[in-house]
């Protein structure tokens, strides 16, 4: 019992790929699997795999073309009672695993936890951590607890980090995938169908460090409207369920003030100031945040700033 399988999808990572491999393979928690989905990598990440003698380690080479595919592949060959997540370019923290599966043993019923999460350079030097970013959990006084309101919580605002979660199997009502006809949010749309069904928890401490890499940036940054396009859409499908149980109108506003925050954050980033004010103001509107704020007084002089 206790065995966890790590699904591990890498598309020309093998810069990064070792670091992650390792910090599983170090866990303190030892019983686990290591599936490694080689996704149609043109960088060597193939040959460098057959080099790879440790028992725990499962690969299979695709041409998937997604995260979100390849993750499914691992979905489908795991046989661990409790499944865990970690991009090739991410690294965990040695006690990571243990961790949750204690928190795991505290709250039987949860299916789903995740831990906080800290950007780190390229130089692997820390940034900010997610919680104290989006001003979560900061006044927690208990180390580790279920989520209220979790579905309401995470529409709001997407804080679990994909390589920060552990999904326990047997809590799960039915076998569970991503969704991989969506382009975009495919780790959100699946917390949010498992939040609609199951308990989830987290573990307030920084277990995962998430690598900011400057060319994953720039890609992210060109692809961020239609990003935020596919996250609309699946933030609308909620709206339409009304599930007053589970999230309340304030819930939707604040979700859609977020959404209108990522949208003016797009256009601040393109210097299309005008655009940028005008969304600002609207999320402003909807809900109060010192951050859209400081946001906004920002545009504002960059308006004057072109002007003089």
């Amino acid at each position: 019992m206790d065995k966890v399988s790590v699904i591990t999808p890498s598309h020309n990572c093998l810069p990064f790929l070792p670091k992650a491999m390792e910090s599983v393979l170090n866990q303190t928690h030892k019983n686990l699997e290591l599936l490694i989905i080689n996704d149609n990598s043109s960088d060597n990440t193939k040959k460098y795999l057959t080099t790879i003698t440790d028992s725990r380690i499962r690969v299979f080479h695709t041409a998937a073309g997604s995260a979100a595919k390849a993750r499914n592949i691992g979905l489908r060959h795991a046989k661990g009672d409790y499944i865990a997540f970690l991009d090739a370019d991410d690294y965990w923290y040695p006690d990571k695993l243990a961790l949750q599966l204690n928190l795991h043993k505290l709250h039987p019923d949860i299916a789903l936890s995740f831990t906080n999460y800290e950007h780190v350079d390229e130089e692997l030097l820390p940034i900010v951590d997610c919680f104290a970013y989006w001003g979560y959990y900061q006044h927690a006084s208990n180390f580790a607890f279920r989520v209220d309101r979790a579905l309401e919580t995470i529409l709001i605002n997407n804080i679990i980090g994909t390589s920060t979660v552990m999904l326990n199997r047997h809590q799960l009502a039915h076998p569970i995938w991503f969704d991989d006809s969506l382009g975009y949010g495919e780790d959100w749309d699946l917390w949010l169908r498992i939040c609609e069904q199951h308990p989830i928890a987290v573990l307030n401490s920084v277990q995962t460090a998430y690598l900011m890499r400057q060319n994953s940036l720039t890609q992210t940054q060109n692809r961020k409207l239609d990003n935020l396009r596919h996250i609309e859409m699946i933030f609308d499908q909620y709206c339409r369920k009304h599930l007053h149980s589970q999230i309340s109108s304030q819930g939707l506003t604040k979700g859609k003030a977020r959404l209108l925050e990522g949208y003016a954050d797009y256009y601040r980033s393109r210097h299309q100031y005008a655009k940028a004010i005008w969304l600002g103001l609207n999320s402003l509107r909807l809900d109060t945040h010192k951050r859209r704020v400081r946001s906004l007084l920002g545009d504002c002089r960059s308006v004057l700033k072109i002007a003089w």
